[in-house]
C-alpha cells in the first residue's frame, strides 16, 4: 500500500498531493457531508425504520463521511438496528494524518478517537472493525476502487460517491466502477455525489440509476442524487435462531457473532464446559503471517489477526475478561531460504506492522538473547483460549443457551429445522440453521463426512517461570514460547500426524526444549524434561492448511480446520459465518471467501441425499 500524501493548510484543511485536490469543501467539510451524502441519500430519515442498513462509499479519505454517518445513526436508528459502512480507498491516510484531519471537528472527537483506536494497518484488502457494541460495522477495503468493489459481496442501500474530481482521478469514475454499483445495489438503493460532471451522470444512467440535480454545497451550484431503478428481489427474512455444535474457539466465535445479530443460539458441547479440547492450550499465539506472494494464508491471517486483536480489546469490558497480552512477537527464520522470503515480504509492508530486526534489537525487544535476525510484529501477543471462549459467551449473554455435557451424534433436517440428536435417541436442540464447529469431529456428521480434515497431535510444554529469565514478548520459529502467565511459559507445540496418543510424553518435552534452544540459546538450560508439565491436544487441519469456513448446504455452515491458529482465525471466521447467515456484507474479498469455502474440496455433493431419522 502507498499511503496518501497529505498537506495541511494553515486552517488545518487536508489537501491531497497525489491528486492535487481537496478532501472536502473549503466552505465546511462536515456541513458538506451532511448536505451531499446524508441528505442526498434521504438520511438520517431512512435510518429510523431500518433493521440493517448498508452504505458503500468510494473514497474513505479522512473518514469524515463515516464519522458523520455514525453520529447520525446514533441519534436516529432504533435500538437493535445495525449499520454497515463499507468504504474503498487506494491511498489510505496514516493514523497520524487521520488524527490531524479530525481536529477540525471537535463535535466528532469521541467517535474520531474510537476510529483511530481501531484503525487497521495499511495492508491491501478488507479490514472489518466493530463499534457501538457491534451496532456499527466499518469495512475498509484498501486497494483500487474497481478491484475492491468487484471483490465485495453486499447489498447496498445507499452509495456515497466521493472520489476526487473526475478530471483528477478518472479511474474512480470508470465504467468498471459503475458496473459494480449495478451488481451491489439493493432494490430502491440511492446514490449521491458532489459532482454533476457529464461522465458521472452517464455512468450512473448506464448503471441503472435515475439521477437528478439538486442544489450543491458551498461554491458548487449543483450536486447529483440518484435512485436505482431496478434490482433483484429483496432477500427473504432470516429466522434468527441457530444451533452451533462445539464450544471451543471456533464454536464460541460463531455463537458470539450470531448472537450480536440477534440470533438465539443453542451451543451444544459434549464436555461440561468450553474449550476442553484443541482450544484448551494454556496459552496460544496471536500473530499475523507474511508471504512475498501475499497468498490466501497470509491475506486471511493478517485480516483475521487484526480483527481478533480488536475483538479482544472489546472483550476487555466483559466479565470474565480474557487472559491475553499485546506483547508483540518475534519470528525467527528456519534457515537462509526462509530468511530471504521474510525479507522479501517485509519490504512490502508498513514498518509499524512488521519489520526486520537484527539479533541485538531482537534481544532488546523480547528480553533474552535470540538466535539471529528475524521479523518483529507489533500487532501480536498471546492469549489463553479458554478465557477467550468464556469472555465471548459472557458478551453474548442470554442470547446463547449453553447445552453442555451432551454429545450430538446425529444431525438431521426435519420440518425446516436442523436437529441434533444424542446416541440414545434424545433431541438435544434444534434451530433453523446449524453450524458445525466441533473440529475434526465435524466429519462424524453426514454432510461433512468427506471434508479432508485430519487430527494433528500437539504437545505443549509448561516451563516454570524464573525471575532471572524474563521474557517480554512471544518468540516463534518451528514452535513458539510465550511470556510467563500464572507462573509458566507455554512452549510448543509439536506437530504429530497419525499420532493418537493423548498422554504427555517426556520425549516431546525434550523436542520442545531443542526447538527453544534454536530460538533462545541457553534459555532452556537447567530443565529436566522428565520434571516438566504439559498439555496435549488434537488440532483439526485441512488438506491445504486453510480453515474450512462457509455454507455446506441449506442453512448449514461449517467452521473448522483452524489448526494451531484458532486464536488468530476464529473471530473473523465466526464473523464470516454470521454475515453469510444474515445476508449482510461479507468481511472478506470474494476470492478469499471461496478459498476458505468447503466447496473448494468439491463437497457440494454431500447434500444430495438427506439423512434419515436418528
Amino acid at each position: 500500500m502507498v499511503p496518501a500524501r497529505v498537506r495541511f493548510g494553515e486552517d488545518g484543511a487536508p489537501f491531497s498531493l497525489d491528486y492535487e485536490d481537496v478532501y472536502y469543501s473549503a466552505s465546511g467539510g462536515l456541513a458538506e457531508t451532511v448536505h451531499v451524502f446524508l441528505q442526498g441519500n434521504g438520511l438520517p430519515a431512512r435510518f429510523r425504520g431500518a433493521g440493517t442498513f448498508t452504505i458503500v462509499e468510494t473514497g474513505f479519505g479522512t473518514g469524515l463521511n463515516f464519522l458523520a454517518t455514525w453520529d447520525a445513526w446514533r441519534a436516529s436508528a432504533p435500538a437493535g438496528a445495525r449499520l454497515h459502512f463499507v468504504s474503498v480507498e487506494k491511498h489510505p491516510l496514516t493514523p497520524r494524518d487521520l488524527e490531524a484531519a479530525h481536529r477540525r471537528f471537535p463535535e466528532l472527537a469521541a467517535l474520531a478517537r474510537a476510529l483511530i483506536a481501531r484503525y487497521p494497518p495499511l495492508l491491501p484488502g478488507f479490514h472489518r472493525r466493530a463499534f457501538e457494541d457491534g451496532r456499527v460495522t466499518l469495512t475498509l477495503c484498501f486497494g483500487e476502487a474497481a478491484t475492491m468493489l468487484s471483490s465485495l459481496e453486499a447489498r447496498a442501500d445507499a452509495f456515497y460517491l466521493d472520489g476526487f474530481a473526475p478530471a483528477k482521478n478518472p479511474r474512480m469514475w470508470s465504467e468498471a466502477v459503475f458496473r459494480e454499483l449495478t451488481r451491489l445495489a439493493a432494490p430502491g438503493a440511492t446514490a449521491a455525489t458532489y459532482t454533476v460532471a457529464g461522465e458521472v451522470r452517464r455512468g450512473l444512467a448506464a448503471a441503472g440509476f435515475e439521477g437528478h440535480k439538486r442544489p450543491g454545497f458551498g461554491r458548487k451550484r449543483e450536486m447529483l442524487a440518484a435512485r436505482f431503478a431496478s434490482g433483484a428481489a429483496s432477500p427473504q427474512a432470516v429466522t434468527r435462531e441457530a444451533l452451533v455444535i462445539g464450544a471451543g474457539l471456533a464454536g464460541t466465535g460463531c455463537a458470539e457473532r450470531l448472537a450480536a445479530r440477534g440470533f438465539r443460539v443453542s451451543l451444544v458441547e459434549r464436555h461440561p464446559a468450553t474449550a476442553r479440547e484443541a482450544s484448551a492450550n494454556p496459552a496460544g499465539v496471536l500473530r499475523p503471517a507474511v508471504s512475498p506472494r501475499w497468498n490466501p494464508l497470509a491475506r486471511f491471517t493478517c485480516a483475521a489477526s487484526g480483527y481478533a486483536w480488536a475483538q479482544l480489546e472489546d472483550l476487555a469490558e466483559a466479565h470474565p475478561r480474557p487472559a491475553w497480552a499485546a506483547t508483540g512477537a518475534l519470528q525467527l527464520p528456519r534457515g537462509p531460504r526462509h530468511l530471504a522470503q521474510l525479507r522479501d515480504a517485509v519490504e512490502r509492508l508498513p514498518a509499524d506492522f512488521a519489520r526486520l530486526v537484527d539479533g541485538e534489537e531482537g534481544a532488546r525487544l523480547v528480553g533474552a538473547a535470540v538466535n539471529g535476525e528475524g521479523v518483529w510484529y507489533s500487532w501480536a501477543g498471546w492469549a489463553r483460549g479458554a478465557s477467550v471462549c468464556e469472555a465471548r459467551l459472557a458478551a453474548a449473554g442470554e442470547r446463547v443457551l449453553s447445552v453442555f455435557g451432551q454429545e450430538a451424534v446425529h444431525l438431521v433436517r426435519r420440518d425446516g429445522c436442523w436437529q441434533a440428536w444424542s446416541a440414545d435417541g434424545r433431541l438435544i436442540a434444534q434451530a433453523a440453521m446449524a453450524v458445525l464447529a466441533n473440529g475434526f469431529q465435524a466429519r462424524g456428521f453426514f454432510p461433512a463426512s468427506r471434508l479432508p480434515l485430519r487430527p494433528v497431535r500437539g504437545q505443549s510444554t509448561l516451563l516454570p517461570e524464573r525471575p532471572d529469565r524474563p521474557l517480554r514478548a512471544v518468540v516463534c520459529r518451528e514452535g513458539c514460547i510465550t511470556p510467563a502467565h500464572d507462573g509458566f511459559h507455554c512452549l510448543g507445540a509439536t506437530f504429530g500426524e497419525d499420532d493418537p496418543d493423548p498422554s504427555i510424553r517426556v520425549e516431546d518435552h525434550a523436542d520442545n526444549l531443542r526447538r527453544l534452544e534454536r530460538m533462545l540459546p541457553g534459555y532452556g538450560s537447567g530443565w529436566n524434561p522428565a520434571d516438566l508439565k504439559g498439555w496435549v491436544g488434537f488440532r483439526p487441519v485441512s488438506a491445504d492448511r486453510l480453515p474450512i469456513v462457509g455454507a455446506l448446504g441449506e442453512d448449514l455452515y461449517v467452521c473448522t480446520g483452524l489448526g494451531a491458529r484458532g486464536l488468530a482465525w476464529s473471530a473473523l471466521a465466526g464473523e464470516l459465518v454470521a454475515s453469510q447467515a444474515s445476508g449482510e456484507p461479507l468481511p472478506l474479498e470474494r476470492d478469499l471467501v471461496q478459498a476458505l469455502a468447503p466447496q473448494r474440496f468439491a463437497v457440494d455433493r454431500l447434500m444430495a441425499a438427506a439423512p434419515g431419522d436418528p
